[in-house]
């Protein structure tokens, strides 16, 4: 019976506590302009290798013009080109970092990936091509 109410008592929190996965929509952003050219499902992000400036990313309001509601935590991470594999940049979380950080480790063709940390915010346009 102990069990059961144990069982009834996580179930019941899980309902409380529980939120809509991927409800936000966010977007990366360069110095609070969206770096995707366009939000829509087949945009491609692209960042040049030689780009200064402040990389975060937050929830947008699609309005007349994409504007940064709020920001958000996210990690990062690098896609080799030639071998297409993914090793983290850093095992740090950020709110907001140096282009030229992240674009140090990197070579035309690979491309910089922003991870978020909770699965609130919808980040379709996560993969940065380095040209």
């Amino acid at each position: 019976m102990k069990n059961v109410i144990l069982v009834l008592f996580i179930l019941a929190g899980k309902l409380v506590f529980a939120q809509d996965h991927f409800s936000n929509c966010s977007a990366v952003f360069l110095e609070d302009k969206m770096i995707v050219e366009e939000y829509s499902k087949n945009a491609k992000c692209k960042i040049a290798k030689d780009t200064k400036g402040w990389i975060s990313a937050g929830t947008v309001s699609l309005g007349e013009k994409a504007e940064i509601t709020s920001k958000f935590a996210f990690g990062i991470a690098i896609k080799d080109a030639e071998t297409g594999t993914i090793t983290m940049f850093s095992p740090k979380i950020f709110k907001k970092i140096e282009a030229e950080k992240v674009l140090a480790k990197c070579k035309r063709g690979d491309s910089v990936i922003i991870m978020t940390t909770d699965d609130e915010y919808s980040l379709p346009h996560n993969e940065l091509l380095v040209y």
